[in-house]
């Protein structure tokens, strides 16, 4: 989680901006003119850097991409003017809006080529050739943003029909023509450009086998964030690498991937959260040290941590969000009036106290789902000075009473730390090797700082199959 200096609507709208993006439009396209598109891609771009981290620092990453970025570019004058940006965060993810082409170091550290990172990159410059955003925007979208902040805030599209109110808005996919539309530009850019263009096909083909793979490890169905907007099909996989096929036989591609390029451009890139400046979680303790604080979740609950938020579910079907934000409002005041607006439910009258001798209010609204009720529960701390601490918690109905002590518990557990007397992790970091005589995949995947699945880890990002053996002289990626 990221330093926050922004109100709490500032927060929301940003992450309601955000899903514009990335939403399906259940009314009309408004006819956005080009100069309009350019004004909403501007709008958008600086929370999407507030969202996800900023861009990395590390200007020699930053050139690399830019140059793979400028190399598709350079191979169609009528493209639309745009610049690309690495954004600081672990989450896999790519995303377009005008005027401006994203992609995150956690997609980078899956990628396994030059070509693979060229044909997801390729594919996000078609959704702003063939301009996507604009033919899914409508006034529908633009009237419940709110409700679309919602379900960013709580991960969970069955949340966003709570909370929305019955709006059919959930965090939706691209339609299944644009997607095939932009795979087809992406493909046929990565062939002009002189990559294999069979690279799109191929890191859709890793990050399938990564999503079932965290999905097998946390007991859950979540896709990763490409795959919420960028639906993963065989269809998709099939349709991209026929016209691979088809342009390889026509002669118009080199058939160039780059990889040991690309694994020197990203040795040594941070993976997954930098605790430091991010924080970092310990079980079911999330750690600031940068900030200076730290919580418990109640039993039962995975947390996951992001540049704009720390986020919880639990097996049972409760989800919790962690996040700060700036006002001199007081606490009854932002639920009442900032939250209640941003979530689209009543969440007033909120009931004011302390917690931990901080000003403190909490507030709760109920609401049907398609699964069933759940109750909707903000705690806001006044911490210090301006800035305000935010818990949420979503719990099906039935289970909020006998949730609710341990709710408040974990909300009771946010507290103080010393940097200087916590024994604070170091950054992990992508390491690329090169395989000696001898050397297996199990044998190197031991290597891998995950506390599980280090094999199936290690084969996946290095692009292997479960049985392949690693090859004396060939480099791969390890995690350490």
């Amino acid at each position: 989680m990221g330093i926050f200096n922004s109100t709490v609507r500032t927060v929301l709208a940003g992450l309601a901006g955000l899903a514009l993006a990335a939403c399906a439009s259940t009314g009309g396209p408004l006819g956005l003119s080009p100069q309009q598109e350019q004004a909403l891609g501007q709008q958008q771009h600086p929370q999407i850097l507030a969202a996800f981290g900023g861009e990395v620092d590390d200007p020699q990453l930053r050139a690399y991409v830019e140059r793979v970025f400028n190399r598709l570019m350079a191979t169609d004058p009528t493209l639309p003017a745009m610049n690309i940006y690495v954004l600081d965060s672990p989450v896999i993810n790519a995303m377009a809006v005008p005027g401006h082409v994203y992609v995150t170091r956690g997609l980078l550290a899956l990628a396994n080529s030059e070509a693979e990172l060229a044909g997801v990159i390729g594919h996000e410059i078609g959704h702003n050739q063939k301009r996507h955003i604009a033919k899914r925007v409508s006034r529908s979208n633009l009237a419940q943003l709110g409700t679309v902040a919602a379900a960013i805030l709580t991960g969970d599209e069955s949340t966003a029909q709570a909370i929305g109110q019955g709006a059919q808005l959930y965090l939706l996919n691209y339609s299944r023509d644009q997607e095939y539309e932009s795979d087809l530009v992406g493909t046929r850019l990565l062939a002009s450009s002189g990559y294999d263009p069979l690279g799109a096909a191929f890191f859709l083909n890793t990050l399938g086998a990564w999503t079932n793979l965290e999905a097998q490890i946390a007991g859950v169905q979540q896709p990763p964030e490409y795959l919420k907007t960028h639906p993963n099909s065989a269809n998709r996989v099939q349709r991209a690498a026929q016209e691979a096929n088809a342009l390889r036989q026509a002669g118009a591609t080199s058939d160039e991937v780059n990889r040991n390029v690309f694994l020197n451009a990203i040795d040594g890139m941070i993976y997954g959260d930098d605790p430091q400046t991010q924080g970092y979680i310990d079980g079911r303790t999330f750690i600031h040290p940068q900030i200076g604080i730290a919580f418990t979740a109640p039993m039962g609950f995975q947390l996951a941590n992001s540049s704009q938020a720390v986020t919880g579910r639990s097996a049972s079907g409760a989800q919790m969000q962690f996040s700060a934000a700036s006002s001199d409002k007081a606490p009854s005041a932002l639920i009442e009036q900032e939250l209640s607006q941003a979530l689209g439910v009543n969440l007033a009258p909120a009931r004011s106290g302390n917690i931990n001798n901080r000003p403190a209010a909490m507030g709760r609204a109920r609401a049907n789902t398609n699964s069933g009720a759940v109750d909707v529960t903000a705690y806001v701390i006044r911490w210090q000075g301006t800035t305000n601490y935010v818990f949420l918690w979503v719990t099906p109905a039935n289970q909020t009473g006998q949730m609710e002590r341990a709710l408040q518990q974990s909300v009771e557990s946010l507290r103080t730390v010393n940097a200087q007397s916590l024994n604070v992790p170091d950054a992990t970091r992508i390491d690329v090797i090169t395989a000696q005589s001898g050397d297996t995949a199990r044998g190197l995947s031991r290597y891998m700082a995950f506390p599980s699945y280090q094999f199936e880890r290690f084969a996946i990002m290095n692009g292997l199959d479960s049985d392949a053996a690693v090859r004396s002289g060939e480099r791969y990626k390890l995690v350490r």
